[in-house]
């Protein structure tokens, strides 16, 4: 009996028992604890959009504000249309005063331009790339079928360009790199050190764009305020 027990045990991925430990630190109000075996977890699966958002909620319910955001937006960024996640990251910004659909964005569009992930969504222009040239070659290569074909390759051409035009909308609105303010309080100064003066006060938990990089210390704009600074590079998480 203890063999097979053993054998059992043995059987079920250490990742599982992990979570699973996770899991029950979580729910006996460790969150700290939680968090440490979530974030392990993740070492294994770093693309698990529910272990980022398991140790989103263990980071907020530990007090992380900023930490919190993160993970949530991690999981937001590989799973867009999943309600929870969505729910989680716009309540944590709350929090640290910033909204998920930004100002002026009606609901729609905004619903619209976050549906797919960016893997998703390359994925998707490749696709229609792929068939709207496979049908543009039949059609010129077979003019026998060109009058059945006209449609298809107009209708094809016009999906590309409009995933197209979507990839590349997100590519400019979207930073190539951004972080999350993971301090109480973050004082954005003018230059890369403590001897520069400071310009700006930014809340735990605002998101921000990394824009160069320095000695430690880290330029970021925040799109919110519209401020530009530099931060201690442990001051940010990186998304």
């Amino acid at each position: 009996m203890t063999s097979l027990l053993l054998i059992l045990s043995l059987a079920v991925p250490a990742s599982c028992q992990g979570v699973d430990e996770a899991r029950g630190k979580y729910d006996a109000g460790d969150f700290n604890g939680a968090a440490t075996l979530y974030a392990k977890a993740l070492e294994r699966s770093p693309r698990d959009p529910v272990l980022h958002y398991d140790l989103g909620n263990a980071l907020f319910k530990a007090g992380h504000l900023g930490q919190a955001i993160a993970s949530y937006q991690r999981a937001f960024d590989i799973r867009p249309r999943d309600p929870d996640i969505r729910y989680n990251l716009g309540f944590a910004l709350k929090r640290a005063g910033e909204e998920l659909r930004p100002e002026g964005t009606p609901p729609a569009l905004f619903a619209l331009f976050t549906l797919l992930s960016e893997r998703e969504l390359a994925g998707l222009q490749w696709l229609l790339c792929w068939l709207a040239l496979s049908l543009g070659c039949v059609y010129v290569l077979k003019p026998a079928r060109r009058e059945d074909l006209f449609s298809p390759v107009v209708v094809a051409a016009a999906l590309w360009a409009a995933t197209g035009l979507w990839w590349g909308s997100r590519w400019l609105l979207e930073p190539d790199e951004r972080g999350v303010i993971v301090k109480p309080t973050a004082e954005l100064r003018s230059g890369p050190g403590h001897n520069f003066g400071v310009s700006f006060t930014a809340p735990e938990g605002r998101r921000v764009q990394i824009l160069s990089e320095s000695a430690g210390w880290l330029e970021i704009g925040i799109p919110k305020e519209g401020a530009k600074g530099w931060l201690a590079a442990d001051a940010v998480e990186k998304i």
